[in-house]
């Protein structure tokens, strides 16, 4: 038995690939690039799922974040009361009038040393309303949402 603060390793494997398949344009000022139906948006709906890709460094000028591949490293799912504030649903629950929304997060790792290391995670919202509820979005289901630009691999498929 374990005991006080442990936190797990920052580089295990989950089997998850992620590739820039790519260039993803990150605006100026900004460290996400937001994905909507496949494309690359500038800015999300909150009613239909969508996926944030967050790079570590903001520049003052629009870049964009090359082709590559990443390991997926750890991935945390939470429930949400709200995804832009990023207020937990529970312990303070929700009502049928409002959404609930379940945040997907894999932490990114360079899996060569030709990919750019500034990428940091993929974040992924699946939104739900009127007393709707489910899981977070599978990888073919984020597939959909970031279209082109990234390729999802899952290993064993």
């Amino acid at each position: 038995m374990v005991g006080g603060c442990v936190s797990p390793p920052a580089t295990t494997d989950t089997g998850l690939r992620l590739a820039v398949a790519r260039p993803v344009p990150l605006p100026a000022g900004s460290a996400h690039a937001i994905f909507q139906h496949g494309r690359v948006v500038g800015a999300a709906s909150q009613f239909e799922p969508f996926c944030e890709l967050e790079v570590n460094t903001v520049r003052p000028e629009r870049r964009m974040l090359r082709t590559g591949h990443y390991r997926v490293t750890r991935r945390v799912h939470r429930l949400l009361k709200d995804p832009t504030t990023r207020i937990p649903a529970v312990p303070l629950g929700f009502d049928c009038f409002e959404g609930v929304f379940q945040e997907s997060i894999w932490r990114l790792a360079p899996a060569d040393a030709k990919t750019d290391p500034d990428a940091r995670h993929l974040r992924c919202i699946a939104p739900y309303y009127d007393c709707r509820f489910g899981p977070p979005l599978a990888a073919d289901q984020m597939q959909l949402v970031v279209g082109r630009y990234l390729t999802i691999e899952v290993a064993g498929l």
